[in-house]
């Protein structure tokens, strides 16, 4: 591959992660929104918080992941 290619993929990379520290934000914040919403004494949302924080959760790790692919790649080991 040459720079101009590795380049590219940094930034294809970097997108994704941008795009996945929105998505975990979004999550983070329904979560907020449910727990906020059963303290008023609305029903329980366990199930919903529990898929959200799990989902947040695997959007950290894809997140390491991808960080460490573009760390790789600078370094020069991909």
């Amino acid at each position: 591959m040459n720079t101009s290619d590795l380049h590219h993929e940094i930034a294809q990379l970097e997108n994704e992660i941008e795009s996945l520290i929105q998505e975990q934000a979004e999550c983070a914040a329904r979560v907020r929104e449910l727990l906020e919403a059963e303290t008023a004494g609305g029903g329980s949302q366990a199930g919903e918080i529990h898929r959200l924080k799990q989902r947040k959760m695997m959007l950290g790790t894809q997140m390491q992941h991808l960080r460490a692919k573009v760390g790789a790649i600078k370094l020069g080991i991909i």
